[in-house]
């Protein structure tokens, strides 16, 4: 059976997707939340999380890679009415595992569910060409190059899952100073979320 973690402020889209996750044999609901906030309180580990982008405390895609680090397990699929380019940058930079707009078929919305569970990068119809906006939009070869050897080190430490604390603990350094140090990468690499910046650690290794 495979759990699923619903997320969506709008009342009627989020009783719908609940009665549609629990018409299907192969799924069950673990939750339904209405913002972040919720969500986050949420203890049961869902396999897969359907996550709107706006949230009244939040968006999705923060709140989706939050999620993963606390279930490195989970994957996480957004599921909105935009189809801008930007949305799906950040989501797939993120680290998120698919992307689905709000005009898909109950059947597709099941399909793509199952598929992320089993592991696939799920990308809904109508949001492909947002894909090929992203792909053309990944980081130079020398996207690292404004990074030392430290930022790298730190930035892979975490890529590999490892808290703040454990790389501070790792590196012989202060928690704080790593906060710090992550900080000034994001600034040196244009990005907005460690997120991101793990994502293109990600991107560049060989």
């Amino acid at each position: 059976m495979i759990g699923v973690l619903v997320v969506d402020d709008h009342p009627i889209v989020l009783s719908g997707l609940a009665a549609l996750i629990e018409s299907d044999g192969g799924l069950s609901l673990v939750a339904a939340a209405r913002s972040m906030t919720e969500a986050l309180a949420v203890t049961t580990e869902p396999a897969v999380a359907l996550l709107d982008v706006n949230l009244p405390d939040g968006d999705g895609i923060t709140l989706g890679a939050t999620l993963k680090r606390r279930w490195p397990a989970l994957r996480v699929v957004v599921f909105t009415m935009h189809a801008g380019d930007r949305f799906v940058v950040r989501s797939l930079g993120a680290g998120l595992d698919g992307y689905l707009l709000k005009d898909s078929d109950p059947d597709d919305v099941l399909a793509a569910i199952h598929a992320a569970a089993r592991g696939s990068m799920v990308i809904g119809r109508g949001a492909q060409a947002a894909v090929v906006a992203a792909a053309a939009a990944a980081p130079p070869p020398g996207a690292l190059a404004a990074l030392d050897s430290r930022d790298l080190e730190i930035l892979e430490l975490l890529a590999q899952g490892l808290t703040t604390s454990q790389v501070a603990a790792r590196l012989f350094l202060a928690p704080k100073t790593i906060r710090n140090r992550v900080s000034e990468m994001l600034g040196k690499l244009g990005v907005a979320t460690r997120e991101e910046a793990i994502a293109l650690v990600k991107r560049a290794r060989p």
